[in-house]
């Protein structure tokens, strides 16, 4: 569930989060890493990061960054292929 608000929330441009999607487990952060990088994205975490600080959130942010890099592996290997 928190895998489709991140990704839709994503879709939206915008860094700002719900306090329960700053509390997201860490496999929600995976995905979310994971989403920003298939998407061409660069890494968001320190803009997430700022936005969860006012709930007092930790973020995730070695699991937002390993999702990060195998996302980015599968957007290379897609745009390497074209």
């Amino acid at each position: 569930m928190y895998r489709t608000i991140m990704a839709l929330l994503v879709l939206t441009g915008c860094a700002s989060l719900t306090e329960n999607q700053c509390r997201a487990e860490p496999d929600d952060w995976v995905a979310l890493g994971e989403y920003d990088s298939v998407m061409g994205d660069q890494p968001w975490i320190e803009a997430y990061a700022d936005y969860c600080q006012r709930y007092n959130a930790e973020v995730h942010a070695a699991e937002y960054l390993r999702g990060w890099e195998i996302g980015h592996a599968e957007f290379n290997r897609r745009t390497n292929n074209d």
